[in-house]
């Protein structure tokens, strides 16, 4: 029935090895012939430990423990697991974790009983079996003996002491305590802020210190919201990206207005708008310079970038039409200058004008994306939310919300 395992056990081998020969056991075991069929005991799963009070019963013996007398006695017995005392089986569960023993009640008769419920609480012990399950995320049964990637849970939580989950299926429920802007208390009773970047929780070892400035919104007292390494990297990436976009942005528009100014002097539909268009850019640079921490300033800058976005659709309408109107003429350099700046700032501030909307709507919460269950195409589309912000202005990231 047993199946041999890959390494021999003897009686003075240590119990590291005895646990390696118990791991490849169950796997020979698991995808082996005698997979047995579901028990008629009516033992409940292990994950109903709670629930299921100790029942005083002898353990089972396994089978053909002993080597029957009419063998020869120069003849060794089997080296499988099942050829262990009962009294070392007891040992080598107490080493195992919920799954290992699902996985290990699953393959015979005999495993599915000496590990039952009833066994186990016997075995274990009422403290030793609450502290086993606190460690275990109710969820998907992840196995933490620290506790640190596990949310904290009380006596009140519906099914209690197995009631921890762990920050991945926390996030695939959208649990309300990993929202940004938010303190989360993890099962070692630490308190950490949430990721701005990613929506982990940052622990005390993982954070970015700062100085406590009540000015400046992301250097609170408790360090900024990210993760040191990959998570504040990427973050300032991101604002160096925005620096050299800005200044990009800044010296298009002045060219073009310049550019307005010396050669279409004349034409009040592109005179006029360029210049209101250049005024109305300084006021926006104002805005990013001394704008608090409040989202609706966002409302301001939009209607702004609309404003710019629609003085710089007369010049190019106009520029266009005399290429089209006049196709005898020869067209100049400053009209190919002048056409292809007033079509960037157009460009321009058209994506400005999407990066604003996002900001608003997102406020500005984009960790979604690397939440472990997000479909290909909302990660898709909270990327481009991500690269529109960045273009706006991705200090809007760190701004507190009403939760902080």
């Amino acid at each position: 029935m047993a199946t041999t395992a890959t390494s021999d056990v003897g009686p003075g081998a240590p119990l590291s090895s005895i646990i390696t020969t118990v791991r490849y056991s169950l796997t020979s075991l698991a995808k082996g012939k005698h997979r047995a069929s579901k028990p008629k005991d009516g033992h409940p799963q292990v994950t109903d430990l709670t629930t299921i009070q100790p029942k005083p019963s002898l353990p089972p013996q396994p089978p053909n423990s002993q080597v029957s007398g009419d063998k020869d006695d120069h003849e060794k017995p089997p080296l499988h697991l099942l050829a262990l005392p009962i009294e070392l089986l007891h040992n080598i569960l107490r080493h195992l974790n919920f799954v290992s023993i699902l996985e290990l009640r699953k393959t015979c008769r005999f495993f599915h009983a000496i590990a039952s419920p009833p066994q186990l609480r016997v075995l274990f012990g009422r403290q030793e079996m609450t502290a086993l399950l606190l460690q275990h995320c109710k969820t998907c049964l992840m196995h933490d003996p620290i506790r640190s990637n596990l949310l904290s849970c009380s006596h009140e939580d519906e099914g209690w002491p197995l009631a921890s989950q762990c920050v991945d299926c926390a996030l695939v429920a959208n649990d309300e305590r990993l929202k940004i802007g938010k303190k989360v208390t993890l099962a070692t009773e630490e308190v950490a802020q949430v990721c701005r970047w990613c929506g982990r929780p940052i622990r005390s070892h993982e954070g970015v210190v700062g100085p406590s400035s009540p000015n400046n919104v992301g250097n609170r007292g408790d360090g900024r919201p990210f993760h040191k390494g990959k998570c504040y990297r990427s973050y300032n990436n991101s604002l160096l990206f925005f620096f050299i976009l800005g200044w990009a942005q800044l010296m298009i528009g002045i060219t073009g207005a310049a550019l307005s100014w010396r050669y279409w002097r004349g034409a009040v539909m592109v005179f006029a708008p360029s210049i209101t268009s250049f005024l109305l850019l300084w006021i926006v640079m104002g805005f990013l310079f001394f704008r608090g921490s409040r989202k609706r300033a966002y409302r301001y800058t939009l209607l702004l970038e609309l404003a710019i976005l629609g003085c710089w659709i007369p010049p190019v309408y106009y520029i266009s039409m005399q290429i089209v109107k006049h196709p005898e003429r020869e067209v100049d350099t400053a009209m190919q200058a002048a056409l292809a700046l007033f079509g960037l700032n157009l460009v321009f501030r058209l994506f400005n004008v999407i990066g604003n909307v996002v900001i608003l709507c997102s406020t500005p919460d984009l960790t979604p994306r690397k939440r472990p269950n997000a479909e290909w195409f909302k990660r898709t589309i909270y990327k481009l939310m991500l690269w529109s912000v960045a273009w706006t202005y991705p200090p809007s990231v760190e701004h507190r919300l009403s939760s902080d």
